[in-house]
């Protein structure tokens, strides 16, 4: 039996087995390992590997899941110098992707898991990666170019696992309460870097080195990841709850998940993330106008909500308002912070200003030669250039990486994504469109209101967010990679159900 289509036993049972076992295990080798004289931390390593790759091995899901969980991990790492101050890391969540790469590929052989998944944009993310790889012939630099690469294959493998494994309401929604655990530990990250900085560096070799950060920079507390990507990974645990308080049938339960989505988002606020928050703010302003079935509702639901807010940003970080300013070009006296002049304020040492100039910068270096213009700088040449670790644009970098046909390959992928989703989204206002007394009320479809959920917080943290942050082949671009994938496993499960067909055809009578 295909247990990839029809699991045997309850997930819960398996994977609480899984984690004894990875627990017990690695226990055990902590103590062989430390018996033959290694160090303490290196022992622990080598046995928490181990385990953890004899579990991903049993249990590929199980392996997805904690490749989720530690997503958002960026400290520790290993990293080295590829050239100049640009680096190539080693993050956690590498670990059980690999591993969990390596137990589906056993399921395979036993013949107990197809690898072709069903993906609406994993084919066009493939001529990404080969339009990527034919700019090696004029990257400026091969090495950091190839490094680039690397990050874009593990990009590829993580969005493949994901659709390959998600296959099930089920699965989705364990993968979803993975990231609820993640998005814990991240805000747990953010409230440590308010209170303390730390970092260290052990050398390991000549290149490589091994980092330890509590990330803190000016008023910006990223915690476990930089302040950005925090940010935008509890904006979207706060979409995605919000969405679990819909489906909550008894008031005690809604009342849990709407607290469980006010408290990622007052957590997303602190580190004061600009971008985070408009992409929030302008995907929920999206989803109002595009639910018209539920707008009077919601906007009555959310006053209250939004007051909070905004008096919970003035009690706890009030110089969050006057970055805010700062970084859309206000030049007058700030109002909240404790530095009186925008000009002596460093808040927008990162802000849009920063990121237009080198932007700028950018199309000044593809206007070089003709072969730049046509072809763009190559993967990693705007990084290379412009001497940035990032595009801080997932739009631009389609241009600055592959030239013409990058911008092809993000048309071609943005009319794929409206032409998936619009009839999808159809149908399911023509159910919302229902009385709410019928005997099968849209709020307790898992899948539609997940579908709706995640295409806010895809909206949020891609399409708006990604404005001005993320890529294609950086040290973050993973996020992107990420939260695509969820988008495109629900929109699979929607496809997937007759009764959207229905819906659609009674909506277009």
């Amino acid at each position: 039996m295909n247990d990839h289509i029809a699991p045997r036993a309850p997930a819960a049972p398996r994977y609480a087995a899984a984690v004894a076992a990875v627990l017990a295990g690695g226990g055990l080798a902590a103590v062989v390992l430390a018996a033959s004289g290694l160090s303490w931390w290196a022992a622990l390593a080598g046995a928490a590997s181990l385990a953890l790759l004899v579990a991903c091995l049993a249990s590929p899901f199980f392996g997805l899941c904690a490749t989720a969980f530690c997503l958002i991990l960026a400290s520790p790492n290993i990293y080295g110098l590829v050239v100049n101050t640009l680096q190539l890391h080693l993050y956690p969540y590498v670990f059980p992707l690999v591993f969990t790469f390596l137990g589906m590929l056993a399921r395979s052989a036993q013949g107990r898991l197809s690898l072709r998944p069903r993906s609406a944009f994993l084919p066009v993310l493939l001529l990404v990666f080969a339009a990527e790889a034919a700019s090696l012939l004029w990257t400026p630099h091969l090495a950091w170019g190839l490094a680039n690469m690397a990050r874009l294959a593990t990009n590829l493998l993580l969005y493949w696992t994901v659709m390959v494994l998600v296959d099930t309401p089920r699965r989705l929604d364990i993968l979803f309460k993975t990231l609820f655990a993640s998005a814990v530990m991240t805000a747990a990250g953010v409230l440590g870097a308010l209170e303390w900085e730390y970092v260290l560096h052990v050398p390991l070799d000549r290149q490589l080195r091994l980092m330890f950060e509590i990330y803190f920079y000016t008023t910006r507390a990223g915690g476990i990841e930089s302040w950005n990507q925090s940010a935008g990974f509890l904006s979207v645990a706060s979409i995605i709850a919000a969405g679990y308080a819909v489906l909550a049938r008894t008031r005690a339960r809604r009342a849990g998940w709407g607290l469980a989505a006010m408290f990622y988002f007052c957590m997303m606020l602190l580190p004061a993330s600009r971008g985070a928050l408009l992409g929030f703010c302008g995907a929920v302003v999206l989803l109002i106008l595009a639910l018209p079935a539920t707008r009077r509702l919601f906007l009555r639901k959310t006053t209250l909500f939004v007051v909070l807010v905004i008096v919970g940003m003035l009690v706890t970080t009030p110089g969050y308002i006057d970055r805010m300013l700062v970084g859309f070009g206000y030049t007058g006296e700030l109002l909240f912070s404790k530095k009186k002049s925008s000009s002596s304020s460093d808040s927008d040492a990162t802000g849009i200003s920063t990121r237009y100039k080198i932007w700028r910068e950018g199309f000044k270096r593809v206007g070089e030669s003709g072969v730049t213009i046509l072809g763009g700088l190559g993967t990693g040449g705007f990084m290379y250039r412009i001497k940035v670790f990032e595009v801080h644009n997932v739009y631009l970098a389609f241009y600055y990486d592959m030239g013409l046909a990058g911008i092809f390959l993000l048309f071609f992928l943005g009319f794929i994504f409206i032409r998936r989703t619009f009839p999808i989204a159809m149908a399911y206002l023509a159910r919302l469109a229902r009385p709410p007394n019928s005997p099968d009320p849209a709020s307790g479809d898992f899948v539609l209101v997940m579908f709706f959920a995640v295409l806010t917080a895809f909206m949020a943290e891609v399409a708006i967010h990604g404005l001005v942050d993320y890529d294609l082949t950086s040290f973050v671009s993973r996020y992107a990679f990420f939260y695509l994938a969820l988008y495109d496993v629900v929109l699979g499960l929607a496809e997937a159900r007759p009764a959207v067909l229905l819906d659609a055809g009674a909506a277009k009578a």
